[in-house]
């Protein structure tokens, strides 16, 4: 339980020594700058090789690439189609049937990519009983079965309800979760 830009966690989590970050941030204009703190990190813990994928709105994408390309390199953008009802974006009077994944590796690297990647993933519907905000396991496993092999490390620095930990646990990664939200943190606290 902690907010992954306290400067304490360093001493647990060294730098360049994480594989992959996989992770859902809040989205909206308000939390813009979470995603550049989040860049910031993961271009001091992830390895050589290593990658950070992300989820983000579309409404803000714009904003989200620029703040990020400052502390990281674009790899590519993967696309999930959503399962179960889809939501209307009023302001924009669209029908939202895909979230955008963005896949960034450190400055002057190339990602450890261990086979081919879909950039195209048909998620499935979530119960969404542990949290409003709960993603499918589809996206993660996907992700962390191409980017890492056996016994790497995953971080979330977003846990959220834990979908990322289960994946990367389920295929035989390491993990390390961090969760702001003390409340959600203490529903899912794997050990």
């Amino acid at each position: 339980h902690a907010d992954f830009r306290d400067p304490e966690l360093n001493e647990y989590i060294i730098d360049n020594s994480i594989n992959l970050i996989f992770t859902d941030p809040p989205y909206g204009q308000e939390a813009v700058p979470l995603y550049e703190d989040l860049a910031e990190f993961a271009s001091r813990k992830l390895k050589d090789g290593g990658s950070l994928v992300t989820y983000t709105g579309q409404l803000t994408l714009d904003k989200v690439m620029q703040v990020m390309t400052k502390h990281l390199n674009y790899w590519w953008m993967l696309s999930i189609k959503l399962g179960g009802a889809h939501q209307a974006l009023h302001p924009r009077k669209v029908f939202v049937e895909w979230k955008p994944l963005l896949w960034f590796v450190k400055k002057g690297e190339k990602p450890d990519i261990l086979e081919y990647l879909s950039d195209h993933i048909d998620s499935k519907p979530v119960d969404k009983t542990m949290h409003e905000w709960e993603q499918s396991i589809v996206e993660a496993n996907h992700v962390i079965e191409r980017l890492t092999i056996k016994n790497q490390i995953v971080l979330d620095p977003f846990m959220g309800t834990g979908t990322t930990g289960r994946a990367a646990l389920n295929l035989g990664r390491k993990f390390i979760g961090i969760e702001i939200n003390k409340e959600t943190f203490d529903k899912i606290r794997i050990d």
